[in-house]
């Protein structure tokens, strides 16, 4: 079984798009709702609580866990797999969102940290929009420019907008919230000037309609759940242990109000799945109140 990790409801799109990808692979997703959202914690709390659901997610029997959520892999994903793992789950693996979005961005697989000496690569603006920690950490600026250093990446925080889709604010109150955050970027970048725009929050394409409607007419979304899901089945079928097929079983888990996770992802995700409450560990419940 496969592990799937978002602060809240935002990797839905991801083990939606994985479980279209991998129809006999079963999944298990966790949703930390009852600490969501992470994009405005310190790195030190975001660290600590994306390592122990991460844990969890390998006690559920998970060997290979998938962070969905670009704020978890922004920040930890760097740690947990050079210091925690080794020493803690030499077996296990932990993969996240941030290295195949980069891939496709560059046009460069990720163990090439250079330009691959093309001198016909265009120059592009692409947009970034994403949550302040994610900004913060700059890594798909500096990441894109040590492949595809003519490719411009222009970040736009949202701050906001996460918690307002986990509470159920209402489809125009959404798309205010977006519009402003496109304007945002606008001072920044021209209209004219973005070739192309990235969700970097896997919460931010249930509202993709409204970036859609904010943005200049013809400009491509880089789809992020797509992207994952391709560069999973590429890893699996390099490192076939950590497959299972035959039994497309898919459970998702929460640390919050298991109701409230069930309505956003109906509402937003279109999901029939229901959510099942995890019981809430000690830095869980003080979170959570």
């Amino acid at each position: 079984m496969i592990g799937l990790f978002d602060s809240g409801s935002g990797g839905l799109t991801i083990f939606r798009a994985c479980a279209a990808r991998l129809p006999e692979q079963p999944f298990l997703y966790l949703g930390d709702h009852g600490r969501a959202p992470y994009g405005h914690r310190d790195n030190r709390e975001i660290l600590a609580f994306t390592t122990e659901m991460v844990e969890t997610l390998f006690g559920q029997g998970c060997r290979l866990v998938v962070l969905a959520c670009n704020t978890a892999a922004a920040v930890a994903l760097r740690t947990i797999q050079q210091d925690w793992l080794p020493e803690r789950y030499p077996d296990h693996r932990v993969l996240g969102v941030l290295v195949p979005t980069v891939e496709a961005l560059s046009g460069v697989p990720w163990h090439q940290t250079e330009p691959d000496g093309r001198d016909d690569e265009p120059h592009r603006t692409i947009a970034l929009f994403a949550t302040t920690k994610t900004v913060e950490a700059r890594s798909y600026v500096e990441e894109v420019a040590k492949r595809a250093p003519r490719t411009r990446i222009v970040q736009q925080a949202c701050p906001g907008l996460v918690a307002a889709i986990e509470d159920g604010a209402s489809p125009a109150t959404l798309s205010q919230a977006v519009a402003r955050h496109v304007d945002a970027l606008y001072e920044q970048a021209a209209p004219e000037e973005i070739d192309g725009v990235v969700l970097g929050c896997t919460h931010f394409p249930l509202v993709e309609a409204a970036f859609r409607a904010s943005l200049p007419d013809g400009v491509p979304i880089v789809s992020q759940p797509a992207i994952v899901a391709d560069s999973l089945a590429r890893y699996l079928a390099r490192h076939p242990r950590f497959a299972e097929t035959g039994a497309s079983e898919a459970r998702l888990l929460t640390t919050g109000d298991r109701r409230a996770a069930d309505t956003v992802g109906g509402r937003l995700a279109g999901l029939a799945h229901r959510f099942e409450a995890l019981p809430a560990t000690g830095g869980a419940r003080q979170a959570a109140g």
